[in-house]
């Protein structure tokens, strides 16, 4: 596409802005976090090596961005939408989700919101994304290892959660 950005943001920004919201769980830092991202994006194209998947490459500028940006502190434990109808766009953009079940997903979200930023970035881009660790490990610059005990770690909290929860 070389530089064609019009063509990219036609081409990833859904995928971005799910990425953006699964990540900070409020859509308007989702938002600017989508905003942050392209802007890098373009801004940093010149340092693009065209061999490599241009979405991985997008992912871990945003999931840098998210990491790095200061007034992104994580510390709430609830999703926010502005309206019962953006709650259920939110759901609907999923694949394969019904609003009939969105109260099953809507629970499982609040756990994952509740993981540690570490925990959550990667099982959002294991399970939401479809990465393999192999390219987790590369889009969050840490070792194979590092990703799968996060992963670990997180699967095992989510899953006393649901248990809990029944």
């Amino acid at each position: 596409m070389n530089g064609n950005f019009d063509e990219y943001i036609r081409l990833y920004s859904a995928d971005l802005t799910r990425l953006c919201v699964s990540l900070c769980r409020n859509t308007s830092e989702a938002e600017d976090l989508f905003q942050e991202t392209w802007c890098k994006a373009i801004n940093n194209y010149s340092k693009y090596n065209s061999s490599l998947p241009f979405d991985k490459w997008l992912y871990s500028i945003c999931v840098n961005t998210y990491k790095n940006t200061s007034r992104l502190f994580y510390n709430r434990f609830k999703v926010s939408f502005r309206s019962e109808e953006e709650q259920i766009a939110f759901f609907n953009s999923i694949p394969d989700i019904s609003y009939e079940n969105s109260d099953e997903y809507f629970e499982l979200h609040k756990i994952i919101s509740a993981l540690p930023k570490k925990q959550r970035v990667v099982i959002i881009l294991k399970y939401f994304k479809d990465y393999s660790t192999k390219d987790i490990a590369q889009i969050l610059d840490i070792p194979e290892g590092t990703v799968k005990s996060r992963l670990y770690s997180a699967k095992a909290y989510i899953r006393r959660r649901l248990e809990n929860e029944k």
